[in-house]
């Protein structure tokens, strides 16, 4: 990465740090929206603020394509924390889905909407495609990924082992959604519905936090055996050196 892409990084870690403070010190509920989630669309603002050079357009328009792969955003993550669910009642994981879900997704629904829209204006909307600049879509889905989870500085509080599993959920999440946005100009609609697809899933299959750390194993490697197929199956287009 050049210096200006580290100061967004930088920016986005500053900013996330600053927004959770605020929402700490406003005592405003995370149910009803989470503040940090802005920071990397406010780190996309001050970046092309100080450089013009690196504006990247928001894409959002609607045509087949896009509305197709705008349902695949939506059931995709929601079929692997399915499968991880049930992979983990199988091999014995006490785990049990609240009973009270259309309360937790709507209650929550506005907000995650919200933070996936403002996240993914700074991940995938700007980071994502200039990395592309100068690395293949595999070297910048990883490097996005990498920095994306490290970037939910909260986590560390769950401890160093679920970091690690965590980063391989995020870094096998940006492969997959990097494909999705294969030929859509880096639509803004599809990785935002992939990411509130995410959130949902979290909030329906985690309500209780991420204490079952056996389950989130589980669920990390069933994300990541699916971006391998991913790879394999987009390698033409994963592998392609940058322009």
């Amino acid at each position: 990465m050049n210096r200006k892409l580290i100061l967004f990084v930088v920016f986005a870690f500053v900013f996330v740090t600053i927004l959770a403070i605020i929402q700490i010190a406003a005592n405003i509920s995370f149910e009803i929206i989470a503040l940090p989630q802005l920071a990397p669309a406010l780190a996309y603002l001050a970046i092309i603020l100080l450089f013009k050079d690196l504006y990247k357009p928001i894409i959002i328009n609607i045509n087949k394509i896009v509305l197709i792969k705008a349902f695949i955003a939506i059931i995709f993550p929601l079929i692997l924390f399915t499968l991880s669910y049930f992979t983990g009642k199988l091999i014995g994981i006490d785990v049990e889905i609240k009973s009270n879900l259309f309360s937790i997704i709507t209650a929550t629904l506005l907000g995650f909407t919200i933070g996936a829209i403002t996240e993914e204006i700074g991940w995938r909307s700007f980071f994502q495609p200039t990395l592309e600049q100068k690395h293949s879509v595999i070297i910048s889905s990883i490097i996005v990924g990498l920095i994306w989870g490290l970037w939910h500085i909260g986590h560390f509080g769950n401890g160093i082992l679920f970091m690690l599993v965590f980063l391989v959920f995020t870094i096998s999440c940006s492969i997959i959604i990097a494909y999705l946005l294969k030929d859509t100009k880096y639509n803004l609609i599809i990785s935002s519905l992939f990411h509130l697809s995410i959130n949902i899933s979290f909030a329906v299959f985690f309500a209780g936090g991420f204490g079952n750390i056996k389950l989130f194993l589980i669920n990390s490697i069933v994300w990541l055996l699916a971006a391998i197929l991913t790879i394999i199956f987009g390698r033409k287009y994963y592998f392609v050196k940058a322009k």
